[in-house]
């Protein structure tokens, strides 16, 4: 039987209508010219994670939604867990959300901005926000939905449709044990990460082409950011049942 932790998700696992409803609107891959090589990037031999490696506590994080960037408390001025309870992150900005995580851990090496070549402190890009201080860990970049935009209502997708949204994050994910694998007409695959209800099913409507299967890993699946070299793409999709993806393989050597 799937074991499901819930827990206070990392930037991936905000809801993303409403993530995505609090940047105003966001525009497709071609329409914000956003490309990326489908090829793995390179990865550090021992990345100093941002974050904590397994999800335990209060995560407060908060979507920058005038810069589509998800950022998490710490820098030398962090909020408190007594006062992220209060906290108003200001108008146009989103509080993170409880999601059910499927994957084991995860690390984000570095903000979004930062070089491959940094190290320690310089990893981290310090935002100011509500009079405290936060890091950076990804940015959204632009949404698509398949098989077409008449799929989604917005940035919700409907049965049938898929909503594919294109993020920059420097971020590893380590699946173990049972994993749920959506796989499409033109050789795409990716693993689901997170749920709404910590009940993960295969009863969705997908795309003409595409299937969702219960799969056991035999040793453990390391997930690692797209782009080549210093570069930290990934696609997150999300189906009509708020479950998230992240996409392994693509239908061609770039997306779109």
């Amino acid at each position: 039987m799937l074991v499901v932790r819930r827990a206070i998700a990392s930037a991936i696992a905000v809801p993303l209508a409403s993530l995505l409803a609090a940047c105003g609107g966001i525009p497709t891959a071609r329409q914000a010219n956003v490309s990326f090589s489908t090829v793995a990037s390179s990865w550090p031999a021992s990345a100093a994670c941002l974050n904590s490696p397994t999800p335990t506590g209060i995560a407060k994080e908060v979507l920058v939604g005038s810069t589509r960037t998800v950022v998490i408390a710490g820098g030398p001025s962090p909020i408190s867990d007594e006062a992220w309870a209060s906290f108003s992150p200001g108008l146009g900005n989103q509080k993170n959300s409880d999601r059910h995580l499927l994957f084991a851990r995860s690390c984000y090496a570095r903000s979004p901005s930062r070089p491959s070549s940094c190290a320690g402190e310089d990893c981290r890009e310090i935002v100011s926000l509500g009079g405290y201080s936060w890091v950076a860990l990804s940015k959204i970049d632009a949404a698509d939905c398949l098989p077409s935009p008449s799929a989604c209502n917005g940035t919700t997708p409907l049965p049938g449709g898929l909503l594919v949204v294109v993020t920059q994050k420097c971020h590893e994910l380590v699946f173990e044990g049972t994993v749920f694998v959506l796989r499409g007409p033109s050789g795409e695959r990716a693993v689901m990460h997170a749920t709404a209800d910590g009940r993960p099913t295969t009863d969705v409507t997908l795309p003409a082409g595409w299937t969702l299967s219960v799969e056991s890993l035999e040793s453990p699946l390391v997930v690692r950011p797209f782009g080549g070299g210093d570069r930290c793409f990934y696609n997150v999709i999300r189906d009509h049942r708020q479950q998230s993806y992240h996409q392994l393989s693509f239908a061609g050597a770039t997306y779109p």
